[in-house]
Formats: structure tokens, sequence, C-alpha cells
């Protein structure tokens, strides 16, 4: 290959660490799906709590209903009273553990977009690559056997491309239970898919050529 073809090359390739930042967008995308998880168990505890303070009011309307004493009337009334403010402050804090959801929810689904969109912009310049390396070997006198390995390693990097443009779309809708585990499995198949985009140039580059006579 020409020294211009060497830079061309070594152009396209430049450019995929330079589409997004991959560490800040993939930590922010996990935090924000594990604070969603974390803000609906706390609405989760606190509606519980709601049920709790709820079922005890009706134990102690009944009391109050079989009082046979002024005193014991008294006193499951006091108790009533009390029920009835631990609902209502309860109730409360159901409202705003909701609220908490709500934006932790925006937040998720936000991150997950900036997630898969900096994907895609990696995945979109890795494939443009293929076309690339095609046009090149169509043009550069591979022996017989340097042009078999590298369409080898082509069949290889088109394999991979699909696996990780896969692992991408899926991770557009997962939810934020299941998200950090599909986010690392997509995080590899790019990895898996650079490696293989190297073993498909190395094969151009370093392919033995056929020898002019």
């Amino acid at each position: 290959m020409n020294r211009l073809g060497r830079l061309f090359v070594a152009a396209a390739i430049a450019v995929v660490p330079a589409a997004c930042h991959k560490d800040e967008v993939q930590k922010n995308a996990d935090k924000a799906a594990e604070n969603l998880q974390d803000k609906k168990d706390d609405l989760k505890d606190e509606t519980k709590d709601v049920q709790h303070a709820v079922e005890d009011s009706r134990e102690n309307a009944k009391d109050y209903a079989n009082s046979d004493t002024d005193v014991t009337r008294k006193m499951n009334e006091d108790q009533l009273k009390h029920n009835a403010k631990e609902i209502g402050d309860e109730s409360k804090d159901v409202q705003a553990k909701a609220s908490d959801v709500r934006v932790a929810s925006y937040e998720f689904d936000m991150r997950r977009r900036e997630r898969v969109a900096a994907l895609r912009v990696q995945h979109g310049v890795i494939a443009s690559q293929v076309p690339l390396i095609t046009t090149m070997a169509g043009v550069t006198p591979l022996t017989d056997k340097a042009r078999a390995d590298l369409a080898e390693k082509m069949q290889t990097f088109t394999t991979k491309l699909n696996e990780a443009g896969n692992a991408i779309e899926a991770l557009q809708v997962t939810d934020e239970n299941n998200f950090k585990d599909r986010d690392e499995t997509a995080a590899k198949a790019m990895d898996s898919l650079k490696d293989s985009r190297g073993d498909a140039w190395e094969a151009l580059n370093d392919g033995d050529r056929v020898e002019s006579s």
C-alpha cells in the first residue's frame, strides 16, 4: 500500500476514540440505572409503611368498637388519632418518593439515549471502514494466500459488526434492572469489534504482495 493509503487508514481509525467519551457516558448511564433502582426500592418500602399503618388503624378501630370502659375507649381513640396522623405523614412520604422516581426515570432515559447514541457513532465509524478495506484490497496486489487471509478476517469483522450492532440496539430498550449487564455486554462487543477491525487492517497492510515481474 502506498504512503497516502496508509495515512488514510490511520486517519480513519483515529476518528473512533474521538467520537465520544465512552467511559464517562457509560459511567453516567450505569449510575442513572442504579439510581432509578434505588429510588423505586425506596418507594416500595414507603408504600409498605403506609399499608402497615392502615392495617394498624383497622385493628385499633376494632379495639375501639369493642372497648368496654371509658379508659380503654379513650386509649383506643388516642391511638386512632395517632394512626391517622401516621397515615397522613407516610402518604406524604410516598408522594415525595414517587416524585423522586419520576426524576430518576427521566434521568435514566436521557443517559440511556446518550449511551446508545455514543455507541452508534463508534459503530458507524467502524462500519464505514468495511468498504474502505474492500476498495483498497481491490487495488492491492496481494498473493492468493494473503487475499484468502484477508477474506477470513473480513468475514470475522462483518460478524463482529453485526453482533455489536445488535447489542447496541438491545440496550436501547433495556430497563434499569438489566441495563448495567447489557451495557457491559455492548462494551465487550465493541472491544471485540475493534480487535477484528485491527486484524482486517493488519491483513491488508502486512499481507504478502505479488512480486512485480
